[in-house]
């Protein structure tokens, strides 16, 4: 080869455009010198161009270390939650990051449940999950994420056994024919058919008379109800400055994975002092925002006309509400 081609060959191979990384490489490039937020811009951009699920498991898990040094444990939370949605066996080496981080992951794990389906023909098999009895078929439960040893039993007849993996938010269903497993099928559940979920909640709220002059009033209330599909309905009630009973119901509607907005309707009934009694009806709506399964903040604005107010000279007022919610997951 002359001295001309071998020129020729090298300045192709400067001036060829270097290989471009991936949104990940640049993710742990720049998680590895501690840059976390511009980390988390390259991982989120990763995480929305998708990827099979040992990728996603990395680019989560990623994730939520890098909010975790940002001391934003929700969002971190929130990321293990989707590393666990890739892969339910997903783990973190306690020797290279920080325990803490191990323990928060694991308690994640702990929290996600999905559904096992169990049926039979014929019925009547007696069914154990990790060795435990849970009933007959037909059976329908929920489980922690992960994997799990289902037996099924018909009298003294030898048990069939089957190793499963249960994933977040989704359905597992087992079918036993004679005796051995027929079928098992992961399917995503219905979102309308959400199951009842109880509630509690704190709220904060402050009344502004529409009447000139009037006292601005509000209070703390506490109360609670249950979670059915899109609706919710509870009871709270006035603890400061004067007491009173609210029911409402409230109609929910997603807009993002982690935010809703409502719309809500109320039913004041205060008693005052000296012995004022009020009746009303309301309405408001408003946002609220998930950052785990459990917990919810919201805030909401509108106002309320109070039919029955003995003494009081006000009674159309424009109202605001803020506060925290906990529900079962």
């Amino acid at each position: 080869m002359t001295f001309s081609a071998v020129a020729l060959m090298t300045a192709l191979v400067l001036a060829a455009p270097a290989v471009k990384a991936s949104r990940l490489e640049l993710g742990v490039r720049f998680f590895n010198q501690g840059e976390f937020d511009v980390a988390l811009k390259h991982l989120d951009a990763a995480a929305a161009e998708g990827g099979d699920s040992a990728t996603l498991e990395k680019i989560h898990l990623l994730r939520a270390q890098a909010f975790a040094a940002r001391q934003d444990f929700a969002r971190a939370e929130e990321a293990f939650a989707s590393a666990l949605e890739a892969n339910p066996d997903a783990s973190l080496d306690p020797a290279r990051v920080d325990p803490t981080l191990v323990k928060m992951l694991d308690s994640v794990r702990g929290r996600l449940t999905g559904t096992l389906v169990l049926n039979s023909t014929p019925p009547g098999a007696t069914v154990s999950v990790d060795k435990k009895v849970v009933g007959v078929t037909p059976q329908t439960l929920s489980a922690t994420v992960g994997k799990h040893h289902v037996e099924a039993k018909w009298g003294e007849a030898p048990a069939v056994e089957k190793d499963v993996q249960i994933r977040p938010k989704k359905e597992l269903q087992i079918e036993w024919v004679q005796g051995a497993v027929e079928k098992v099928m992961t399917t995503t559940p219905n979102p309308k058919e959400r199951p009842l979920r109880p509630y509690g909640d704190l709220r904060g709220v402050i009344e502004v008379p529409a009447t000139a002059g009037a006292v601005p009033t509000g209070g703390l209330e506490l109360g609670g109800g249950f979670e059915l599909s899109y609706f919710r309905v509870g009871l709270w009630a006035r603890l400061f400055p004067f007491f009173g009973v609210v029911p409402r119901v409230a109609f929910v509607l997603p807009v993002f994975d982690q935010v809703n907005v409502f719309l809500e309707l109320q039913v004041p009934v205060w008693i005052t002092r000296p012995g004022g009694f009020q009746v009303g009806l309301g309405g408001s709506g408003g946002a609220e925002y998930c950052p785990t399964n459990w917990l919810i903040v919201f805030a909401q604005i509108g106002g309320q006309h109070l039919f029955l107010s003995a003494n009081r000279n006000d009674p159309t007022t424009f109202i605001a509400t803020a506060g925290a919610r906990l529900r079962m997951p």
